[in-house]
């Protein structure tokens, strides 16, 4: 029987750090996706799909409301379906997608669901490898700390769960001893990488530095970096990862003291830019020069445009990018504007006449007020 555990959610309908049966995850996502679409909403869903032994088999991101899946199980066949494998592993994938099948009624089957529209949109997915699980409190400890390490974990997670599914049924090959063995070698980093996320940080930095951690792979690399960064070892930090990824890395954190302090020991105009954001300082974000436009800082700079009333300049900054939230906020923020247009010129109009309507005037004139404050906040 496979479970699903719910961790970094957008959204309150669904129980976080609580493991349910997968098929009550299914039941779940398949009606809030339906509500979503109707209500054109969206929100994002960190999970994982765990075995009866608490072992992560599986672990992405769900988008309710993003028209991709029907359902958590039509998100993972999806998913997979996009991977290329060698004929072993696509034989592993179909096995794990059967059983997960077999957990849901077929009503829930993607193949039995016809929703009203069938528009495509992107979605987004970490997928990865298992991690040995533990109870649900371990589970969500370590994903509050997963905020730097998580892209790396995830980078283990199918392999490992899906070959340990399988692997008492291959022991005559060659190829899945090789398997095995490296599968031991990454279990063993996982468990010292969860036992640091635990409340013995310096330990595992201690050990991957004497081990492998700079010349080691890129996911030890990653954990190593990841490490240090929740350390706040900013200076080895970037020996690991360079200054490129820990900015990035910081960036996508969010947290702007972290940034600041990086940006004191490594100043640049993209660190500068990055701080100006997360302070919503829009003109600060606009007159820096030489950034390093990644596609999300170009996302960043088309919403400082749009809120500084530079809409034309904003629809030009993130006209290629495949964002569906930022054009909505321009669609919106137009939309707006031209209210507040409309009403001002009313109360001109009537401001104008011999016989003033002062009720009138004061209405229009909250109700501008109302659609200023709501501009102002998209």
């Amino acid at each position: 029987m496979f479970y699903v555990m719910f961790l970094k959610s957008e959204t309150k309908e669904v129980p976080t750090f609580q493991k349910i049966s997968f098929q009550e995850a299914c039941e779940r996502t398949h009606e809030l996706e339906h509500k979503y679409r109707q209500q054109e909403k969206r929100a994002s869903i960190d999970f994982h799909v765990l075995n009866e032994e608490n072992q992560e088999l599986y672990a992405g991101t769900y988008q309710l409301g993003s028209h991709f899946a029907m359902n958590l199980l039509d998100h993972i066949k999806k998913q997979l379906s996009q991977m290329n494998l060698k004929p072993q592993q696509e034989a592993i994938k179909q096995s794990f997608l059967k059983k997960l099948y077999h957990e849901v009624p077929y009503r829930l089957h993607p193949e039995a669901i016809e929703f009203p529209e069938e528009e495509k949109a992107e979605s987004t997915l970490m997928t990865g490898t298992s991690s040995k699980g533990g109870d649900t409190s371990r589970l969500s400890r370590l994903h509050r700390k997963m905020i730097y390490g998580g892209s790396a974990l995830s980078v283990l997670l199918l392999s490992i769960g899906c070959w340990t599914t399988v692997s008492a049924s291959q022991q005559q090959s060659d190829e899945v001893v090789q398997l095995q063995q490296k599968l031991k070698e990454e279990e063993k980093l996982t468990n010292l990488y969860e036992t640091a996320l635990l409340g013995d940080t310096e330990k595992a930095i201690e050990q991957l530095s004497k081990e492998k951690g700079k010349q080691g792979s890129k996911v030890q690399q990653e954990i190593y970096m990841s490490l240090l960064l929740e350390e706040k070892k900013y200076k080895e930090a970037v020996k690991v990862g360079g200054k490129k990824k820990v900015e990035d890395r910081l960036l996508e954190k969010g947290d702007v003291q972290q940034l600041k302090a990086f940006q004191e020991l490594f100043p640049s105009a993209t660190g500068t830019f990055d701080v100006a954001y997360l302070e919503q300082r829009w003109e600060g974000v606009l007159s820096q020069k030489g950034v390093r436009m990644t596609e999300n800082r170009q996302r960043m700079k088309g919403y400082a445009l749009l809120r500084t009333g530079k809409v034309e300049e904003a629809k030009k900054q993130v006209n290629h990018l495949q964002n569906e939230r930022i054009h909505q906020k321009i669609r919106q923020y137009e939309l707006i504007q031209q209210e507040i247009k409309d009403l001002q010129k009313q109360i001109e109009e009537e401001q104008q006449k011999d016989s003033k309507d002062e009720g009138k005037i004061q209405s229009l004139t909250e109700e501008k007020q109302k659609k200023e404050r709501t501009l102002s906040s998209i």
